[in-house]
């Protein structure tokens, strides 16, 4: 809304300009008679205006004019020489990166980076840099495809849409004199037609600034195309990238848009307006004088879509009167909406990211499993262990203080279909979460932003109606959530883990829901069966996760997702509502993890169940996970590790900066001594004090 702004003011400025501003010359007599028709300067303004901003338009939209650049056989392009100029000097900063990129190799001889991740990248980007005309030429002129074939006049496929599609308010502008019908009960009505008439040039003239301000600005992102790849190539302005593409495709796909728009306006308007007293052309009683309700009080004929225009027929009843300010309405509509989608899109596109989406994540298992069809499934990696591994292994973000348990690995049989889980998840609407899922969901929860605490809130009242439909008051949803959990205990029968995993993550949830299924309880279908059976014992962790498996990249994620957290989020408040000072929030985590891994490492039963509650915020999301025990003892680790590291540094800053004030200190109060040494009256000697006293008893005496 903010971008809307500056042209909402834009407008009223415009006509404010455009109101009356000088008195009504006269020309026939001096004081004309009311009822007769006098030659009127401010209606010959406003009517060239208006046939003005309709040429100005039928101009914008012939093809030659809203097309990327035309250039004549005999002229060269002069984008091309500038461009040239922007990709040399690209250039020259690649071959001083690449010089870098030697030096840093040399010193470190490959430590930190290799040849083998630089070399594609500078071939990319040269490439990128060299086609980088030719590309977005291409795009631009593709555009211009789509643009031209919705700009087609539904009346003559030789020609463009016009004025003569959209408002009438044509005549000719070299001959046009302005007229006005004189008398104060005709007044009101020449105002209203005069304003109608300017805010239909200025949405002409809009329309066009607006189509040739991007024109202008596709031109100089062609001749500063070089400069894309760069942003690209350096990590540090990479973001900046992003969002100079996004105004890019702002500007590049706002014609077509636009220009679907407009002609889908145009289609509607050859039928009628969709709105109430606007389905017939001509309205009854255009033309007759007995139905005019307001006066054409000037000589400018204005009128809708498809409208005959007459003395008797220039927006003087009510139906027509609305329709044209519909109308007008209609094409702000054509002209703003295309801003607010692209608005919508580019903030989905800032927020995007591949690695995280879930449908990329779910197009790429696909992938995987039809090239991979026919060859026996890899079994799984092993678990997290606490030992460092030898060799180039990588080892885990633990604190060697924790050991995880050792398990016994076996090799799980994969027997449930990828389509079985693919009609669970879209059922449920629910997704399975990752690891860095699982810190995702959590961070959510410390968050202040109320849309992130909805996600949560989605997904667990979503676990709840699996629980019990019958606590759901629409009767057609509580059908559609009946069939899921009967589909889901179908599924877990036949040794589906997913279903498992979302029917104990939904059996946990609420203990509410649980107690509703007691022994006392005589099942009546098989979901209520599998809820009597939940209720009756302890929820636990799986052993060995049967729905996904954990890489040990996601630790390093989780790990590094809350480094990020405890440095950046604001600390949760107490229950009194006083804040909380970030070291104190971090070692408070630390103990609670400390706490928790304690407990879930430990051989007794109730200790463990006691561990599950610790984590009970994110148990249904670990339940639907399928994760295992070692492998939430494994995350509980990471983000010990991420507490640990921020603490330290937090503590770090702070003795740096007690021991800078009390240096300071030092140095302030050493010349203050000194000083005051200074003032200090020396002592006098006894010889000195002898004399005093021989004085002042000589003065006694005499």
């Amino acid at each position: 809304m903010k971008k809307f702004l500056p042209a909402i003011f834009t407008l009223f400025f415009v006509i404010f300009l455009f109101l009356p501003s000088q008195k009504n010359a006269y020309a026939q007599s001096p004081t004309p008679a009311d009822g007769s028709w006098v030659q009127d300067s401010e209606v010959t303004f406003v009517g060239k205006a208006a046939a003005r901003s309709g040429q100005f338009l039928d101009w914008t939209l012939q093809k030659q004019n809203y097309s990327w650049a035309v250039f004549p056989n005999s002229q060269a392009n002069p984008l091309m020489p500038f461009w040239v100029t922007i990709r040399n000097i690209a250039y020259a900063f690649i071959a001083l990166f690449v010089l870098g990129t030697a030096f840093v190799l040399i010193i470190t001889r490959g430590r930190n980076i290799s040849a083998r991740q630089i070399i594609p990248k500078f071939l990319a980007v040269i490439l990128l840099i060299t086609f980088s005309y030719a590309l977005i030429q291409i795009i631009y002129q593709f555009t211009d495809v789509i643009q031209g074939f919705f700009l087609v006049s539904p009346d003559d496929p030789t020609q463009n849409i016009s004025q003569k599609n959209l408002l009438s308010v044509a005549f000719n502008y070299k001959d046009f004199v302005g007229y006005r019908l004189v008398g104060m009960v005709n007044d009101e009505s020449a105002f209203i037609s005069l304003l109608l008439v300017k805010l239909t040039a200025i949405t002409y003239y809009f329309m066009t600034m607006i189509l040739l301000l991007r024109k202008i600005i596709l031109w100089f992102f062609i001749v500063i195309s070089p400069i894309f790849p760069l942003l690209i190539l350096f990590y540090p302005i990479r973001n900046t990238a992003k969002i100079w593409i996004g105004e890019f495709f702002r500007w590049l796909l706002y014609a077509p848009i636009f220009a679907i728009f407009l002609s889908g306006l145009v289609s509607i308007w050859r039928a009628y307006i969709p709105l109430l007293g606007f389905s017939q052309f001509p309205f009854p009683g255009v033309g007759d004088p007995s139905k005019i309700v307001y006066p054409t009080a000037i000589n400018i004929l204005i009128g809708g879509p498809k409208q005959v225009l007459s003395l008797n027929n220039s927006v003087n009843m009510n139906d027509t009167f609305a329709q044209y300010v519909v109308a007008l309405l209609m094409l702000w509509v054509v002209i703003l909406l295309p801003f607010i989608l692209l608005q919508i899109f580019l903030d989905y596109f800032m927020s995007f990211s591949f690695s995280e989406n879930n449908i990329v994540k779910k197009v790429v298992t696909g992938y995987s499993s039809v090239f991979n069809k026919g060859i026996p499934p890899s079994p799984p990696p092993p678990l997290p262990s606490s030992k460092t591994p030898a060799g180039m292994a990588k080892a885990l973000p633990f604190s060697e203080k924790f050991s995880i348990p050792a398990q016994k690995q076996t090799q799980i049989p994969i027997n449930t279909s990828v389509q079985a889980n693919s009609e669970i998840m879209h059922l449920t609407n629910l997704s399975v979460p990752t690891m860095r899922d699982i810190a995702k969901y959590e961070t959510n929860m410390l968050s202040s932003n109320v849309l992130k605490r909805q996600e949560v809130s989605k997904v667990h009242d979503t676990l709840e109606k699996i629980a019990s439909p019958k606590s759901v008051a629409s009767p057609q949803t509580q059908q559609q959530y009946q069939q899921i959990r009967q589909k889901l205990v179908q599924e877990k029968q036949k040794g589906n883990p997913l279903a498992a995993s979302i029917l104990s993550a939904a059996g946990n949830i609420s203990k509410e829901k649980r107690q509703k299924f007691a022994p006392s309880v005589a099942p009546s279908d098989l979901f209520e069966k599998a809820m009597y059976e939940a209720a009756s014992q302890t929820t636990q962790l799986p052993s060995v996760n049967r729905v996904q498996t954990v890489s040990l990249d996601d630790y390093e994620s989780v790990k590094k997702m809350w480094q990020e957290n405890y440095q950046k989020l604001e600390p949760p408040k107490e229950i009194q509502g006083e804040e909380v000072d970030r070291k104190v929030w971090i070692q408070n985590d630390i103990d609670k993890i400390n706490k928790a891994i304690e407990l879930l490492t430990a051989t007794e039963p109730t200790k463990v169940n006691e561990g599950m509650e610790m984590v009970g915020n994110i148990l249904p999301f670990l339940l639907i996970g399928g994760f295992s025990r070692t492998e939430v003892v494994a995350y509980l680790k990471a983000k010990l590790e991420a507490g640990k590291s921020v603490l330290s540094e937090i503590k770090g800053k702070e003795e740096e900066e007690s021991t800078t004030i009390d240096v300071t200190a030092k140095k302030e109060e050493k010349p203050k001594e000194m000083h005051l040494e200074e003032k200090q009256p020396l002592e006098p000697s006894k010889e000195q004090v002898q004399n005093i006293e021989n004085k002042i008893e000589q003065v006694n005496h005499e």
